[in-house]
């Protein structure tokens, strides 16, 4: 079965940085949006699923999603 992936929703994201460091194989970061931060995932097929990045973030801005395409995900 495919992982899931988070799915970060920019605006609910307020930059906290919280997922940041909930994620051990350190592939989110907040980048610069105009005069705010928002996170972003890097490197998704490293990404192992573990959805601590999604439990920690305090505004629900994160959810996990199976990537398109992938076995069982909604499809049209």
């Amino acid at each position: 079965m495919t992982p899931r992936l988070p799915a970060i929703d920019p605006a609910r994201c307020t930059g906290c940085g919280r997922c940041v460091a909930a994620c051990a194989p350190h592939l989110i970061s907040l980048e610069p949006r105009g005069w705010d931060k928002r996170a972003v995932l890097h490197d998704a097929p490293r990404c192992t699923g573990c959805a601590e990045c999604a439990v920690r973030c305090p505004f629900r801005a994160i959810t996990m999603q199976r990537p398109p395409g992938a076995a069982g995900a909604a499809g049209p």
